[in-house]
C-alpha cells in the first residue's frame, strides 16, 4: 500500500508540473515567433485554398523512387550538383532521372540570413536568398530562386515529383518540351491537368525527345514572378552536337536566368531585374561597382571558347537587351534550336525566349560587366543589371571598373544612336514601319541600315519539315486589349477574354459537348454576339485539324510589342513586320490576300522557336505540322496579360485522335 501510494503521489505530481512547463514552453515558442518578421501571404484571384490528402504518387518501372512523404524535410532538398544524369552525353546511353521539387513559401533576406548579410560566402551554408538586398516574399523550389537547374541527355525519361508546400494550387509546366506522347504532362491548369492542391503531390513522367536551353516554371496566377522557374538543359551527344566544334566548354554555370521582379506584393510594378537571383539594388545610391552588391560570376580561363545560355523570365512587358562588355557573342541556338551562327554585339529577350551564344575568352585577362537593360515597363524607373565575367588571373572578388551602362551614360540619344550604328543586334524589338501601309524590311535596323538582325533573318541548321508548294490551313488571330465596365484592363485573343474553365479539357472532353462548352469567335458571331464592340469572356478554344501543315497570322493592334508562345509545339517564324495602322491590322487578311505580307520562301530554313515577339501594331507569321493533337495553350508570356485574359486554347485534332486518358472530374 505504502509503495503504490508513494508512486501514485509523484506521478499526478509530475503530470501537474509536465502540463504547466508545457503551457510555459509554447506560450515562449508563440512570444518567439511573433519576434521574427513574416510576412502575409495574400489571397490572390486565382487561389483555391482548398487542402486534400497526401495522393501516393503512381509506382514506376525500374525505378527505385521515393513515395512516403510523411517524414519529408525540406532540408533534404536542394540543388542536383551530384546528380548521377549530370553527365557527358553518350550514344545509346538514356537514363532514367529522377528528381524531387519542393514549392515553397520562402523569403528574400529571411530569418535564416545571418553571416550571409554580411559575408557572401556564407549564403549557400545559410540557404540564404540576398537577392538585391531587399527583403520580399518569395516563392522558392528546394529553397532556390531560381530554381535548381536540371541537366538532362536527349531522349532520358524524366520523372519528377512535385510537392506542392505552398498555400494556394500550383503545376509546373516544362517550357520547350512537347509532350507527344504524354500531353498529360504539360502541366497547364485546367487545360491538361487539375493543378496540385496545397499538400499534394504530383509525378510528372516524361521523355525529353529535344535538346536545347530548356526550363520549367509554374503555370498559376503569379508564381512565376514569384520565382517558381528554373533551367532545363538538355544536351546532345558530341556526334550529334551541330555545333559542337564551335566551344570547349558547356558548364551550367553558364546558363543565366534573367528575371524582372516586384516587391512586396505590387505585382504590377517591375522594381528590378536579377541575373541568377541577384543584382545591384537600385534603391541605393552606391555605384555599380561597390562591393556592396550582390553580383553573378562567371568564370572563364584565356584562350578557351564557353557555350553560354540565356532565359528571360519575363513577369511584366520588359523586353532586355544583352551584351558583354569588350567581348563579341557567336549566338548559335534559338530557344533551344540550332541556328547558323551569328557573330554580333548583343541581343534582344522577350519573354520566354532564350538563345545561346559562344564566347570567346580572348581579352586581357580581368573583369568585365555582363550587361542587361530594361525597355518598355522597365524603361520608367531606368532598370538595368549586371554580372560578372571574370578571367582567370584577375582579382575574384574585384568588380569591373565604371558602371554598367558606363558607355550610355551621359550621352544624348543622338550620340548613343550614332554609337550604335556600326553594332550588330539580334532579335531588336524596337520595330519601325518604314510606310504606314508596308510591312518592315525582315532585315533591316532602326535606321534602315543592314546591321542589325531580325529574328526572321535567322536561319535553322534543319530544313524545314514540308516541301516547297505545300498548301497550308492559314488562321489568322489576333493579341489586343478593352476596357471593361468597372475600369479594368482586359487582354484578349481574337477579341475575346479567357476565362478558365472548371473542368481540365483533356481529361475531361469526353464529358460535355463542345458546342455548349467551348466559345470562339466564329461561335458568338452565330449567336448575335460582336466581340469587336462588347465585352466577350468565355472558354476560348480555337479548334484546328490535325495532321495538316497550318500557318497562323497573328496581329498585335497594341503598341507594345508581346511574346507569343504556343505548348506542344516547335513553329518556323515565316514573316514578321510592322504595318502601324490598327485599321490595316484589323483587316490584315484582306492584305493577305492582296499580297502585301511578306513571307519567306516555303523551302527556306525559317528559325525554329516556342516563343516569339509580334511587334507592336504588328504581325507575325508562323507555320508548323498539326501533329501533335491534343489541348495546347496559346497565349502571351507576359504574366499580367495572361491572368488578365490574354490566352486561348488549341484544340488540335478531335477528342479519337488525342491519348487516351481516364475521364476525370475533380470537385
Amino acid at each position: 500500500m505504502f509503495k503504490r501510494e508513494s508512486k501514485s503521489f509523484p506521478s499526478q505530481g509530475l503530470l501537474l508540473l509536465l502540463i504547466l512547463g508545457l503551457a510555459q514552453g509554447q506560450s515562449k515558442v508563440q512570444e518567439e515567433d511573433s519576434l521574427q518578421p513574416k510576412f502575409e501571404w495574400p489571397s490572390f484571384g486565382w487561389m483555391r485554398n482548398k487542402t486534400t490528402k497526401v495522393t501516393p504518387a503512381s509506382s514506376t518501372s525500374n525505378l527505385d523512387l521515393k513515395n512516403d512523404y510523411s517524414q519529408m524535410e525540406l532540408a533534404n532538398f536542394g540543388d542536383f550538383d551530384r546528380h548521377p544524369c549530370r553527365r557527358v552525353c553518350q550514344q545509346g546511353q538514356s537514363q532514367n532521372c529522377y528528381y524531387q521539387l519542393v514549392v515553397h513559401n520562402y523569403q528574400r533576406l529571411g530569418p535564416e540570413c545571418q553571416k550571409c548579410q554580411y559575408d557572401e560566402r556564407a549564403c549557400a551554408a545559410e540557404h540564404c536568398i540576398f537577392g538585391d538586398g531587399v527583403a520580399t516574399p518569395v516563392m522558392a523550389v528546394n529553397r532556390l530562386v531560381p530554381g535548381p537547374p536540371i541537366e538532362l541527355c536527349e531522349n532520358d525519361t524524366v520523372v519528377v515529383d512535385v510537392l506542392n508546400y505552398l498555400s494556394e494550387p500550383t503545376s509546373m509546366h516544362w517550357h520547350g518540351v512537347h509532350m507527344m506522347r504524354t500531353p498529360e504532362m504539360d502541366g497547364a491548369p485546367f487545360v491538361t491537368q487539375y493543378p496540385l492542391q496545397p499538400g499534394e503531390v504530383q509525378r510528372y513522367e516524361f521523355q525529353v525527345d529535344r535538346s536545347g536551353t530548356l526550363w520549367y516554371h509554374s503555370h498559376v496566377g503569379w508564381q512565376r514572378g514569384f520565382g517558381v522557374a528554373g533551367a532545363l538543359i538538355v544536351r546532345q551527344t558530341r556526334q550529334e552536337n551541330q555545333h559542337a566544334q564551335l566551344y570547349d566548354y558547356d558548364l551550367v554555370e553558364h546558363t543565366l536566368l534573367i528575371q524582372d521582379i516586384f516587391y512586396e506584393n505590387n505585382l504590377q510594378d517591375a522594381r528590378n531585374i536579377l541575373i541568377n537571383g541577384k543584382g545591384r539594388n537600385h534603391l541605393s545610391q552606391l555605384p555599380d561597382n561597390d562591393n556592396r552588391h550582390r553580383y553573378e560570376r562567371l568564370r572563364v580561363t584565356p584562350g578557351y571558347r564557353y557555350r553560354m545560355r540565356v532565359i528571360l523570365n519575363g513577369i511584366a512587358n520588359c523586353p532586355v537587351e544583352f551584351s558583354i562588355e569588350q567581348h563579341k557573342l557567336l549566338i548559335v541556338s534559338a530557344d533551344g534550336n540550332d541556328i547558323e551562327p551569328v557573330l554580333a554585339d548583343g541581343f534582344f529577350l522577350t519573354s520566354a525566349e532564350r538563345f545561346d551564344f559562344v564566347l570567346e575568352a580572348n581579352q586581357y585577362a580581368k573583369n568585365y560587366w555582363i550587361r542587361v537593360r530594361g525597355y518598355e515597363q522597365c524603361e520608367g524607373r531606368n532598370l538595368y543589371q549586371g554580372a560578372v565575367l571574370s578571367y582567370r588571373g584577375s582579382t575574384r572578388t574585384e568588380l569591373p571598373q565604371g558602371s554598367i551602362l558606363d558607355s550610355r551614360k551621359g550621352r544624348s540619344q543622338e550620340q548613343d544612336q550614332n554609337q550604335n550604328e556600326d553594332l550588330v543586334l539580334v532579335n531588336d524589338f524596337r520595330f519601325k514601319p518604314g510606310n504606314a501601309s508596308v510591312a518592315y524590311s525582315h532585315r533591316q535596323s532602326l535606321d534602315n541600315k543592314d546591321n542589325s538582325v531580325g529574328t526572321v533573318a535567322l536561319r535553322s541548321k534543319e530544313p524545314v519539315p514540308w516541301s516547297r508548294y505545300t498548301k497550308f490551313l492559314t488562321h489568322y488571330s489576333s493579341f489586343g486589349s478593352r476596357t471593361a465596365q468597372n475600369g479594368e484592363t482586359l487582354f484578349q485573343i481574337d477579341d475575346i477574354s479567357y476565362n478558365s474553365p472548371g473542368i481540365s479539357l483533356l481529361q475531361g472532353r469526353h464529358l460535355y459537348q463542345d458546342d455548349g462548352y467551348f466559345c470562339n469567335k466564329s461561335s458568338l458571331a452565330r449567336e448575335g454576339r460582336n466581340c469587336d464592340r462588347e465585352l466577350c469572356e468565355c472558354v476560348h478554344v480555337i479548334r484546328i485539324p490535325a495532321y495538316r501543315p497550318v500557318e497562323m497570322v497573328v496581329a498585335n493592334y497594341m503598341e507594345n510589342t508581346h511574346p507569343f508562345h504556343i505548348h506542344g509545339f516547335t513553329f518556323r517564324l515565316v514573316g514578321q513586320g510592322v504595318l502601324g495602322n490598327l485599321n490595316d491590322l484589323r483587316n490584315i487578311r484582306e492584305l493577305d490576300r492582296r499580297g502585301r505580307l511578306s513571307r519567306l520562301a516555303d523551302d527556306y530554313a525559317a528559325v525554329a522557336k516556342d516563343t516569339v515577339q509580334i511587334p507592336g501594331l504588328g504581325y507575325i507569321i508562323v507555320r508548323f505540322l498539326s501533329s501533335n493533337p491534343g489541348f495546347w495553350l496559346y497565349h502571351c508570356h507576359v504574366e499580367a496579360h495572361a491572368v488578365q485574359g490574354m490566352v486561348a486554347v488549341l484544340k488540335i485534332g478531335e477528342d479519337h485522335q488525342m491519348k487516351r486518358i481516364p475521364a476525370r472530374v475533380r470537385c
